[in-house]
């Protein structure tokens, strides 16, 4: 089913890559994402080079795309949390509509769990939308659980809420303190 996708590393020169994808996932699917459109879009094209230069070969930070015939139909970033260098949260996670239903998320997935595995992470943490239901399937069928019900992403009630869901690496070593 994954057939004709490949997953890679952004390249540092590939910031407008990145634009173009992150604009046409908040364009399609603005309910899923904390950031708005209008934000991103607001982003000058420095901190976009930026983004794509720091995620492209980095155990800290993940800039990821999927390819379908040799077109970038996806992406996800991630990023090491200060306070938790154990953990990797993955964030941005979008797949064109006429890709979905191809596998391209599932190797989009993997291509950053590899990458979380690849750094010495013990779990990859992410946020999903509570109505997003095909995105809470691919991420059960990838290993991640439910850690609750939605939260939201700040202190203020009239902001999005997301459902945080958790994927174990590697057993946790004796001694660690979540």
């Amino acid at each position: 089913m994954t057939e004709g996708s490949h997953g890679r590393h952004i390249r540092p020169d590939e910031g407008p890559l990145l634009r173009r994808l992150r604009l046409a996932a908040l364009a399609d699917s603005p309910a899923a994402f904390w950031q708005t459109l209008e934000a991103a879009r607001a982003q000058p094209a420095g901190e976009w080079a930026r983004q794509a230069g720091a995620g492209a070969d980095s155990p800290t930070e993940l800039a990821a795309i999927v390819e379908r015939a040799g077109a970038a139909v996806g992406m996800v970033q991630g990023y090491t949390p200060t306070d938790r260098p154990w953990l990797r949260e993955l964030g941005a996670m979008w797949v064109a509509p006429a890709a979905r239903g191809t596998g391209a998320a599932d190797v989009l997935l993997a291509t950053a769990v590899t990458w979380a595995i690849r750094s010495g992470a013990e779990a990859v943490k992410l946020w999903v939308a509570p109505r997003n239901l095909p995105a809470r399937r691919l991420y059960v069928r990838n290993g991640f659980v439910v850690l609750g019900g939605p939260r939201p992403v700040t202190d203020d009630p009239a902001v999005k809420t997301f459902v945080p869901m958790l994927r174990p690496l590697h057993p946790a070593r004796a001694g660690r303190r979540r």
